[in-house]
């Protein structure tokens, strides 16, 4: 048994594996922190919601940040905070100082979850930056895009990402299970009975109660048995990845649920191996011979 634990945390690792982790996490970056200005122009601005003091009432964040160090009030502070965001992601994508930027990555995201009225997709996002300041201290991460990252590393740095969705998931399902609407397979008709969160109108599909049900209950054994169990088992590990990509691909199409299923298949990276990458090279050149 402590040749098995030793094995599942200490076990070689390609670098390879992390280093598409930190190139995809860089770039996803850059993007989270562009959508975010507007965000944080309207509660930190210079006209923003916090500058109005009594009009609003704002719980400031318990610890420091970049907002509360430099200043609350200013339109500057909120692009200095939005820009260095995605120059750190930048960084992080091109691997420069892959051991300290992760840290700088850290503070920055940390800033705007803790201030912001976020949500689980925002506390993934930090969950990723804190792992990523991990690997990036044990120089796990790789080297920069001018040298090909070679080499294995322990596998732990892989397996808090691994852990830390796998976790995610069986919480999710276990907070569902305390709403009625989820075990008596209601959850998904009401979702698709308003046209707020919708992106086109799937209102048609109430009139399909087996099928929403089945929605419905299929989402609670995902996320509570199906993922948390057989991702670890090789026979059906692409099997889950794949189900659970295709499951967060089209409510991200269909309703306006953002950052939370992004970050989430950004997590699902720290499952690949090098057979999974070599065959997906293999697929890219028969396409290009096709084409």
């Amino acid at each position: 048994m402590n040749h098995n634990w030793s094995r599942f945390w200490f076990a070689d690792k390609p670098m390879l594996l992390l280093t598409i982790m930190r190139v995809a996490f860089g770039f996803f970056l850059i993007t989270y922190f562009w959508n975010l200005q507007p965000i944080l122009e309207m509660l930190f601005g210079t006209e923003g919601l916090v500058a109005l003091g009594g009009s609003f009432l704002y719980q400031s964040s318990p610890v420091p940040t970049l907002f509360s160090v430099i200043s609350d009030k200013s339109d500057g502070v909120v692009w200095f905070v939005t820009l260095l965001g995605m120059f750190s992601g930048t960084l992080l994508a091109a691997g420069i100082f892959s051991r300290l930027v992760p840290v700088l990555v850290w503070i920055c995201v940390s800033s705007v979850v803790t201030t912001i009225p976020g949500n689980s997709g925002d506390i993934l996002v930090q969950c990723y930056a804190t792992l990523m300041v991990f690997a990036g201290l044990a120089g796990h991460l790789g080297k920069p895009f001018w040298q090909f990252p070679s080499g294995n590393k322990p596998a732990w740095s892989l397996r808090l990402f691994q852990i830390q969705i796998v976790l995610v998931y069986f919480f999710s399902g276990w907070h569902k299970l305390t709403y009625a609407v989820w075990h008596q397979g209601l959850a998904f008709h009401y979702v698709i009975s308003q046209e707020y969160w919708s992106r086109f109108d799937l209102t048609w599909l109430a009139s399909y109660p087996v099928a929403t049900s089945a929605l419905t209950t299929f989402v609670l054994f995902f996320e509570i048995l199906l993922f948390p169990v057989l991702v670890w088992v090789p026979a059906t590990r692409r099997l889950v990845l794949i189900s659970g990509f295709v499951f967060h691909a089209v409510i991200f199409l269909s309703l306006k649920v953002f950052v939370f299923h992004q970050i989430t298949l950004l997590f699902y990276l720290a499952f690949l191996t090098t057979e999974d990458i070599l065959q997906f090279k293999n697929s890219m050149r028969y396409f290009k011979k096709l084409f």
